[in-house]
């Protein structure tokens, strides 16, 4: 309570500053601060952001309700350098005295700090935003053109102002509308019989209908969708401008007329085929006259060279969608020109178009080559829930088209030092590293034993091959790790991306297990104490599990059943962590992802993903080790299911207002030859991207309070509700919920009841984390702080769960790169 109330008074303080300060500081006399625009459409207050998209001059902005950049700004004196000399002038005495203690180049060196912080808050504040009489006619104007361009002919826009206390304003603009005109006859006048017989093939696709109402939106719409109809019918010549519409309006109706030129600079318009294609593949413009050395004429395209043909036809068609003797597309040449720069060999590309006799087309596609061979070095600032801040290093060499396919071989090398907190050393920064390398095959077709074509090359198939390997040092149990997949990746839309890895497969060796207490070092305090207090017996950290065999019993657990379950439970973490596995999975992932850039801020992403570990090798492998587990290579093969589902979605608030919101569930099953989900592949919750008013592997499973360093579950589910918005320039903040847990869904007689997953009872298990964030978008990269504050925590007495520890001692402080999510 205590810790609350000092919450209460910092936020009461705060709020008090803010409101003391004077918003009206730097407005003038007979001028006016814009608080308020209120848009008024048919008596009723609008809602919808688009219409008050068209206001052309805004309020200051304001951060949950204050306008804090206008305060901001307003600590700033723009008037500094008057009112210092002012100063010096009316106490030359002060100044004298300052003068006396420091030199006068000092003194000097004061004036300039204090000028140039004032003029940093001016700079990085907002000032304050004065009514404006043109802007309020230029909403009016753009109010009214909005809804003109909506079919309301006969709308009037006006404004009224209403004058507030304190040299502040409120506008007003009051819409009256009256009833919007429709469509009622439609016609059309199309003088070309093959652009006529084209439009009434795709009539019934048209934006403009009988009875709809009349929407300037509609006539852009057809207007393009017409244009894109004919250029993709051979209509090469087509451009918009040849289309036109006749508006006869009255009495709330339009008739309208469809017009369709037949020809442009009188060439009449003709359905055009393409007869040749060229492909230089070598083209650069400091070398274009000079002569063509290689050529090949392959299935009707001419590849031709100035040095040498460096590509093989057969394989490089299938970045090209143009055709001979097909007739013209606009589809087939942004087809083109996209598949084309996707395989990455291609500094530039360009495709255009001649006009030859007879009406025939001659495409030329001219194709600028990167460097066949380059070599790269970057370095960068990693962050994730495990690894808090990593700095890390990559050399790679890359060979382009070393199969003359198109095909990217890549080969790496890497290097990190970490700051981890399974490090042993979990108190001092970058307390880890980690070296690996890796090599990779890039093919932009798919590569398969049988023949035909299984995925259509209009969705971009891919295939990859990668081999890798990794060693950590101070991480945990210092695991090196050999990796070798097989990934197929294809476009069904440009929404719409597919993965299948036919194999995935990753064998894990850990090579510092002996040091397994020392890390773990809560489990070898338990067991600790109940070696002193049951067997007087004193441990070292390399006797633990000789000591639970000897003595951890059936004997033992019939008077100690509790002690006896918790050394069962560690000596089983034990044997799950420092176990050596082999992971050969295959898995399927969908990604639905509408952003339209990496800027936008109002989309939707879906992911679904399902892997499948061990079933093929375990039904092939014969051996078994002492617990009949099968091996390969003397490994256990870990076989289970898991299948992960993420939901994100966000709303463009307001400007550079974002409300995001993210769920995710998963779920790992074991079967056959596993009892447990291998460690690196099971779930855990809590960290800087993840559950915030906990640390990472804090939480769970369930209602358990293990202690533990690391606590994990087969079941997972968080869900996230973010508020982000501006404050000053690069600063934004953000508030957030977040709330989720982990649970235990196997069959294991160690699990607790507290831990398992029980149906919807156990939802009640869930965990609630609120807090507040502050960023600094440094445009390349975003510094992330969030203060996580424990809400709700299920495993607390009834009646203590909600806000007992909500406070700043408790408070888990996250640092991340970039967004949570």
């Amino acid at each position: 309570m205590k810790n609350n109330f000092i919450i209460l008074i910092i936020f009461l303080s705060i709020s008090y500053s803010f409101s003391s300060c004077n918003t009206i500081k730097y407005v003038p006399e007979n001028e006016n601060l814009l608080v308020k625009n209120t848009i008024i459409v048919n008596t009723k207050k609008n809602v919808d952001n688009e219409i008050t998209g068209y206001i052309v001059q805004r309020p200051n902005q304001l951060v949950l309700g204050i306008p804090f950049p206008l305060y901001f700004y307003n600590i700033g004196n723009k008037n500094f350098e008057t009112d210092f000399e002012k100063w010096k002038l009316n106490k030359p005495n002060w100044y004298q005295f300052t003068a006396g203690i420091f030199s006068e180049k000092q003194a000097k060196g004061i004036r300039n700090f204090k000028y140039k912080t004032h003029q940093w808050y001016l700079n990085n504040g907002e000032a304050p935003i004065l009514l404006d009489s043109k802007k309020t006619a230029q909403t009016i104007e753009s109010l009214t053109q909005h809804y003109l361009n909506e079919g309301y002919f006969n709308v009037k826009v006006s404004s009224e102002t209403q004058k507030l206390k304190n040299k502040k304003i409120a506008v007003n603009y009051i819409v009256k509308t009256d009833k919007p005109y429709t469509l009622n006859s439609i016609t059309t006048t199309i003088k070309s019989k093959i652009l006529d017989s084209i439009y009434t093939i795709h009539k019934n696709e048209s934006f403009i209908k009988k009875d709809n109402q009349w929407k300037l939106s509609s006539f852009i719409s057809e207007q393009n969708r017409l244009t894109s109809l004919f250029r993709n019918s051979g209509v090469y010549r087509f451009n918009k401008n040849a289309i036109t519409f006749d508006v006869d309006s009255s009495n709330y109706k339009s008739d309208i007329d469809l017009i369709i030129n037949d020809s442009i600079g009188n060439v009449p318009f003709k359905i055009q085929k393409i007869k040749n294609i060229n492909i230089y593949t070598d083209f650069s413009y400091n070398t274009k006259d000079n002569p063509i050395k290689d050529s090949l004429n392959y299935n009707g395209y001419l590849f031709l060279a100035h040095e040498k043909l460096k590509y093989n036809p057969k394989l490089f068609l299938n970045s090209i969608f143009i055709e001979p003797n097909s007739i013209y597309k606009d589809k087939t040449r942004e087809l083109t020109r996209k598949s084309l720069r996707s395989l990455k060999n291609f500094r530039s590309v360009d495709i255009k178009y001649t006009e030859l006799e007879n009406d025939f087309l001659e495409a030329s596609i001219y194709l600028t080559a990167l460097k066949k061979y380059s070599i790269g070095f970057n370095t960068e600032l990693t962050h994730s829930n495990i690894r808090q801040l990593g700095i890390s290093g990559k050399l790679s060499f890359l060979n382009r088209n070393i199969f003359k396919g198109s095909e990217i071989l890549k080969f790496s090398v890497q290097g990190s030092f970490l700051d981890s907190k399974d490090a042993a050393d979990n108190e001092s920064l970058l307390n880890a590293w980690e070296i690996g390398g890796d090599i990779s095959l890039e093919l932009p077709r798919f590569l398969l034993p049988i023949k035909g074509e299984i995925i259509s090359k209009r969705k971009s198939p891919k295939t990859t091959f990668t081999l890798g390997t990794s060693l950590q040092k101070n991480i945990g149990l210092d695991k090196q790790k050999f990796t070798g997949i097989i990934d197929y990746t294809w476009e069904s839309s440009i929404t719409k991306k597919h993965s299948f890895q036919l194999l995935n497969t990753q064998f894990i060796q850990n090579l510092n297990v002996s040091s397994y207490f020392n890390i773990y070092n809560s489990e070898f305090i338990e067991i600790q104490n109940i070696a002193t207090t049951y067997f007087n017996e004193t441990l070292n950290t390399t006797n633990v599990i000789d000591f639970i065999n000897a003595n951890i019993n059936s004997n033992f657990e019939a008077t100690n059943p509790v002690e006896f379950k918790i050394a069962q439970n560690i000596k089983n973490r034990y044997n799950i962590i420092t176990e050596n596995v082999l992971i050969p999975s295959l898995s399927y992932t969908y990604t639905y992802n509408n952003s339209e850039n990496y800027k936008d801020i109002d989309f939707s992403f879906f992911r679904a993903r399902i892997v499948s570990s061990g079933n093929l090798t375990t039904l092939l492998a014969t051996n078994r080790d002492k617990n009949n587990i099968k091996t390969l290579f003397k490994t256990p093969i870990a076989q289970y299911i898991r299948t992960d589902l993420e939901y994100k979605k966000f709303w463009n608030v307001s400007l550079e207002n974002v409300l995001a919101f993210r769920s995710f569930l998963g779920i790992a099953i074991p079967y056959g030859n596993s009892s447990t989900i291998p460690f690196s592949r099971s779930y855990f919750i809590g960290g800087p991207n993840d559950l915030r008013a906990w640390k990472i592997y804090d939480l769970g499973p369930g209602l358990t309070q293990s202690g533990l360093e690391f606590n994990v579950g087969n079941l997972k589910f968080i869900s996230s509700l973010e508020y982000r918005f501006k404050i000053i320039n690069s600063i934004k903040g953000a508030l957030f919920i977040d709330a989720g847990n982990i649970w235990d869904i196997s069959n294991s007689e160690l699990t607790t009841s507290k831990a398992r997953f029980n149906g919807v009872n156990s939802l009640k298990d869930i965990a609630i984390g609120s807090g507040l964030g502050i960023r600094y978008d440094l445009s390349f990269i975003l510094l992330r702080l969030d203060l996580g504050f424990k809400t709700y925590e299920p495993y607390l007495p009834e009646g203590n769960k909600w806000f007992s520890n909500y406070n700043f001692t408790k408070t888990v402080y996250n640092f991340g790169i970039s967004y949570p999510f």
